[in-house]
């Protein structure tokens, strides 16, 4: 089981550990690096919009955030490699999900998914995204997804 919690400025040092992880920072920041004040600025982001640390038995073990796009919103999944395959990283998301539709009255929500990512796709396929169209991204080409409000949610 998860907890998430909002985003706070005091996050920065369990994020950036989570962040600077090689498979996470491989989709994540196209495999840069991040130095720990580039983490925190990530986070101060955060902490201003929807976001939430993923939380399992009180430690920090991920984020997730709907991070404005225009006038839409996307969904963000970040989970430590030590937790891939738990179920964090799908409750998380529609948990977050919940929170756009129905908190917020979003229509859709996007994603994008860098093609390697196998990972990520299967993701968006349980949590009922559909491919939109691919593109060209720094590193990777990538797959752009939307979830659209179901009628009666």
């Amino acid at each position: 089981m998860i907890a998430l919690r909002a985003v706070e400025s005091a996050d920065g040092d369990a994020l950036h550990a989570i962040f600077t992880e090689p498979g996470v920072r491989r989709f994540l920041f196209d495999d840069l690096e991040l130095t720990r004040a580039e983490t925190q600025e990530h986070v101060e982001a955060a902490s201003a919009q929807d976001a939430w640390t993923i939380r399992r038995d009180g430690e920090i073990v991920g984020l997730v955030a709907l991070r404005p796009v225009g006038a839409d919103r996307e969904l963000i999944v970040a989970v430590s490699e030590r937790h891939w395959g738990s179920g964090a990283a799908l409750q998380a998301a529609r948990h977050s999900m919940r929170h756009g539709f129905d908190m917020l009255g979003l229509g859709r929500i996007l994603a994008t998914v860098d093609l390697p990512n196998e990972r990520s796709h299967r993701l968006m396929a349980r949590l009922g995204f559909a491919p939109t169209g691919e593109g060209d991204g720094p590193k990777y080409r990538f797959r752009r997804y939307e979830a659209l409000r179901r009628s009666g949610t």
